[in-house]
C-alpha cells in the first residue's frame, strides 16, 4: 500500500492553493494534476457531475487517459485526513477482495492515482486550514441516475433498483473484512441516533449555552467538539415557542419521544452482539452507484467520504427509505406520501438475492432498519426545525419552513413503512439466498 499524503513544502506551489481558497485558475488545477503520477500533455475542465459537497471537482485528460481531480471540502470535512485514511481501507478491502475471487467481478473499485511523490493524496496545508486533493481515475463506460425516474419504463425502473440492491451487497460483502476499529469516522455525530436523541432532548429543553447543555453533551472530547452547537437553541423565545407548540407539529413531536427505544435497536444491536459492527458507506443513495450503460449492471458505488463503522443495516435502511418515496421529502399534501412496495421489493431481493456476508440476525432486522433510519432522518429535520435550522440551513428561496416540512414527510413516511412491515416480513423471506 502507498504511504499516505507527504506534507513536505513543494517547489512552486503558488501561494493562493494552501489552506481553503475557493479562487483556482485553469493554470491552478493543471499545476495540482501535474503533482499527481499521470504522464503527457494535461487538459482540465470542471465536472458536471461534482454533487453538492466537493465542489471543486475537475476532469482530468492526460494521454487519452481520463481522471477525475477533487478537493475533499474542509467545510464539510473538517478532518480531511480521516477521510482519505477511510477511503483508502475501503478501496484496498475491495480490490483484494476481488483478487482472491470474492463478488462480482464486473465490480470496479474506485482507483486513486498516487502523487509524484508517493501519497495517496495530495495534502496542500498551512497553518490556515487545509486543502486536501485527490485523483483518480475515471471509471470507464459508466453512468450514474439520480432518481429512478431517469429510466423509460416500470420494468426497467425496477430492474434498475433491484441494481442498485445488488451493488450494495457486493459493496458490503467486499469491505467486510475491514476491523471497524481500525477506521475513524469522517464526520464524528453523523449517524449517531443516540446523539441525535441527546440533541434533540437539550432542544426540547430550550437550552441556550454549552453550561446549560452540559448534562446532554457527549463525553467524547472529538464527538463533542464536532457536535456541541447542535445541542443548542438559537431561536428567539417567540419563534421558539410557537415552533414547539405548532399544533400539526405536536403530534410529530409525541412520535420521536415514544419511539426513541425502536430508534436505538440498531444500536442496542450491536452492543450486545446479536449483529456485527462493521464498516459502511454511509451515503447509499442512488447517484452514488454506477452502472454499465450496455448492460444495465451495477459496477461500482463511490462517494468514499462518509466511511464509518456501524452496521450495513444502516446503509440498507437509507437505501430504502430515499428510494421508495413516492412524493419526495418537500411534499406539503402528507397523504401523498407513500411506499413505492415493488421498488421496496425489487431494493430487497436485489440485495438478498446476492449477499453473502449477512447473519440470520441481521436479516430479520432489515424491515426494521428502514424504519429505523427513515425514523432517525425525521428526528433530524424536527431538530433542527425547533433549533433554529442551524444544520440543515435554508437557502435564501427556501421557505422558512422547509425542515418542517421534510420533518413530517419523513415522519409520515415512517408510519407508512411500518404499517407496510408486516407485508414487507413476508416478501423478504422468498428472497433470502
Amino acid at each position: 500500500m502507498i504511504d499516505d499524503a507527504i506534507t513536505t513544502p513543494l517547489r512552486g506551489k503558488p501561494a493562493h492553493l494552501i489552506g481553503s481558497s475557493n479562487d483556482y485558475s485553469i493554470a491552478d488545477i493543471e499545476w495540482i494534476a501535474s503533482q499527481f503520477r499521470i504522464t503527457g500533455p494535461i487538459s482540465v475542465a470542471s465536472f458536471p457531475g461534482k454533487g453538492n459537497i466537493n465542489l471543486h471537482t475537475y476532469e482530468v485528460n492526460a494521454d487519452g487517459n481520463e481522471y477525475l481531480l477533487q478537493k475533499v471540502n474542509s467545510d464539510v470535512f473538517t478532518m480531511p485526513h480521516r477521510v482519505m485514511k477511510s477511503m483508502v481501507a475501503s478501496i484496498s478491502a475491495q480490490q483484494d477482495s476481488l483478487n482472491v475471487g470474492k463478488g462480482d467481478p464486473l465490480w470496479n473499485p474506485i482507483e486513486l492515482v498516487p502523487t509524484e511523490r508517493g501519497g495517496n493524496y495530495l495534502d496542500l496545508t498551512d497553518e490556515h486550514g487545509w486543502s486536501v486533493w485527490r485523483m483518480m481515475v475515471r471509471i470507464p463506460e459508466s453512468i450514474s441516475y439520480k432518481s429512478l425516474g431517469e429510466v423509460a419504463g416500470r420494468g426497467a425502473q425496477l430492474k434498475l433498483a433491484e441494481e442498485v440492491g445488488r451493488g450494495l451487497a457486493i459493496y458490503s460483502d467486499l469491505t467486510s473484512s475491514i476491523a471497524p476499529d481500525s477506521v475513524e469516522g469522517s464526520l464524528p455525530g453523523y449517524r449517531d441516533t443516540p446523539n441525535y436523541y441527546a440533541q434533540f432532548h437539550s432542544v426540547m429543553e430550550c437550552k441556550r449555552t454549552l453550561a446549560e447543555a452540559s448534562e446532554f453533551l457527549p463525553e467524547d472530547p472529538i464527538l463533542r467538539e464536532s457536535t456541541q452547537q447542535h445541542f443548542l437553541v438559537a431561536l428567539d423565545s417567540a419563534e421558539y415557542m410557537a415552533r414547539k407548540s405548532d399544533p400539526e407539529l405536536v403530534p410529530y413531536i409525541e412520535l420521536v419521544e415514544d419511539r426513541e427505544p425502536f430508534a436505538l435497536g440498531l444500536w442496542a444491536a450491536i452492543a450486545d452482539g446479536r449483529i456485527r459492527n462493521t464498516l459502511i458507506h454511509g451515503d447509499t443513495k442512488i447517484e452514488n452507484f454506477l452502472f454499465c450503460p450496455n448492460t444495465g449492471k451495477v459496477k461500482a458505488l463511490v462517494d468514499l467520504d462518509t466511511i464509518m463503522p456501524f452496521t450495513w443495516l444502516a446503509d440498507y435502511g437509507d437505501l430504502q427509505r430515499s428510494m421508495v418515496n413516492v412524493s419526495g421529502e418537500k411534499e406539503r399534501d402528507l397523504s401523498k406520501v407513500l411506499v413505492d412496495r415493488d421498488v421496496y421489493e425489487a431494493v430487497a431481493k436485489g440485495f438478498l438475492s446476492t449477499a453473502e456476508e449477512v447473519t440470520d440476525a441481521e436479516v430479520s432486522m432489515m424491515v426494521s432498519a428502514v424504519q429505523a433510519i427513515t425514523l432517525e432522518l425525521g428526528l433530524r429535520f424536527l431538530t433542527d426545525y425547533l433549533r433554529g435550522d442551524t444544520y440543515f440551513r435554508l437557502g435564501p428561496e427556501d421557505p422558512a419552513d422547509l425542515n418542517r416540512v421534510r420533518a413530517m414527510v419523513q415522519l409520515t413516511l415512517y408510519r407508512r413503512l411500518v404499517e407496510f412491515g408486516p407485508e414487507a416480513e413476508a416478501r423478504l423471506k422468498t428472497f433470502r439466498r
